[in-house]
């Protein structure tokens, strides 16, 4: 934000810091849409407890999840698709969410380095694919205590190959959140 460098930005899921929040070098953002309740986005007098980061702070917080129905959503892209499953534990006292994400070029480019394999001055192309995992659960443990639980599993992969050489590179986040209130 206002020119800032990764590092003097904070960004937060369910307080806890997301230090990679990008996919696809920067087209896709790390968070799921269907799995962000809030966002909050401070570029100047953040609160204190946000300290350390020059530019900006952006907090998320994820969705609870249904607690009186089931619910299946998702969609297709060219590519990119997504699924989120929500619903109650014990209804009116504890939910969940859970939603996924993957893009599948690396399909697409596997299938037409494959078909080219041989071509004499044939240059692959470089195979991409990233996925991400957004669970989280929450529960009224009495009429004042409640429990929130929320994890992120995301990974880019990368890869390059050709006859003289090979080269793969794999990056992601890993984030597990527990808050009482």
């Amino acid at each position: 934000m206002r020119g800032g460098q990764t590092d003097q930005n904070l960004f937060l899921l369910d307080d806890a810091v997301v230090y990679n929040p990008l996919h696809l070098f920067g087209f896709f953002s790390a968070f799921n849409g269907d799995a962000v309740k809030d966002v909050r986005l401070y570029k100047g007098d953040f609160p204190a407890q946000f300290g350390g980061r020059l530019s900006s702070v952006v907090d998320i917080r994820t969705d609870e999840g249904n607690r009186r129905d089931y619910d299946v959503s998702g969609g297709l892209g060219l590519i990119a698709s997504r699924l989120t499953v929500q619903g109650p534990i014990k209804k009116d006292k504890a939910s969940f969410l859970i939603g996924a994400r993957r893009t599948y070029a690396d399909v697409f480019t596997r299938l037409v380095n494959e078909s080219n394999k041989g071509r004499a001055n044939y240059e692959p192309i470089p195979d991409y694919f990233f996925y991400d995992l957004n669970a989280s659960a929450n529960f009224d443990l009495s009429k004042k205590d409640k429990l929130f639980i929320t994890t992120y599993y995301g990974q880019d992969r990368f890869g390059f190959s050709n006859d003289n050489f090979n080269a793969n590179f794999n990056w992601g986040n890993t984030v597990l959140s527990a808050r009482w209130n």
